[in-house]
């Protein structure tokens, strides 16, 4: 087990590995630390091969994660930015990319790149108090992290357009029944749940859920995909000036007569 002031903190038995994003004070709100300790665990866990499956879980009761830190990143520079956004979109690939089933247990708040960590999970088990948003649009970028084509892959182009142009909260039962989470849980039981749906999981022939999930992941995000350049430089107009705005709009015109 990790140390407890990591920034997540991993537990393995059984060939199940968990993942804390561990945070509570800012509901777990992603700074540069947690994002590259979450790389190199998952750098590792590519290498492991008794790994059978990966649950990621929030710490506290109250978010499963909120996004990026906009604390922390308001201080990076515009390069610093589009490192943000590149080693993030590197990540989540590489989370998503991992040949075992990985789980997110979303415990409240599932929020903008918190979101987007969930949907680079294969599947999301919500207890019934969760929430799930993309709200970048309101403010003045759009999911930098692999949101927009996770999304579409999941629930569909209309309401991935809905979600991600309004930016409107969605509760649990509403994801569900667009096909965003698979399952609800009362609070109190979702990690009993979880590990029950890890657990059976982990029964099963590790060659055939591993063949299972390559035949059935549609569209996957290789880690240098064009949207990476494309969504670093629209998220870098909320931190940079009017002149990469114009460059953005430039380069938006460009690819619109492409």
């Amino acid at each position: 087990m990790s140390e407890t002031n990591s920034e997540i903190i991993v537990g393995q038995a059984n060939g199940i590995v968990t993942i804390r994003l561990n945070r509570p004070n800012v509901l777990n709100a992603i700074d540069r630390q947690m994002l590259d300790q979450l790389d190199t665990e998952v750098d590792r866990l590519h290498q492991d091969t008794s790994v059978r499956i990966v649950v990621l879980i929030g710490s506290g009761d109250r978010s499963f994660c909120v996004g990026a830190d906009l604390n922390h990143i308001a201080t990076f520079t515009p390069e610093g930015i589009r490192k943000w956004v590149i080693d993030g979109n590197r990540v989540l690939s590489r989370l998503a990319n991992l040949p075992v089933p990985v789980i997110a247990a979303v415990n409240g708040y599932a929020i903008g790149g918190g979101l987007e960590v969930a949907l680079a999970c294969d599947l999301r088990i919500a207890n019934e108090t969760s929430s799930f948003s993309l709200p970048e649009i309101s403010h003045g970028w759009f999911p930098g992290w692999g949101g927009t084509n996770r999304l579409i892959n999941i629930i569909g182009e209309a309401k991935a357009k809905e979600m991600i142009f309004l930016g409107e909260r969605i509760d649990a039962t509403t994801a569900l029944q667009l096909g965003l989470i698979n399952r609800i849980f009362p609070a109190e039981s979702l990690i009993a749940e979880t590990s029950k749906i890890a657990e059976s999981l982990a029964e099963k022939s590790p060659v055939a859920i591993q063949a299972a999930k390559a035949a059935l992941s549609r569209n996957p995000l290789s880690e240098n995909s064009f949207e990476i350049n494309y969504e670093a430089l629209a998220l870098s107009t909320c931190f940079t000036t009017p002149e990469v705005e114009q460059t953005l709009q430039a380069f938006l015109n460009r690819n619109n007569e492409s």
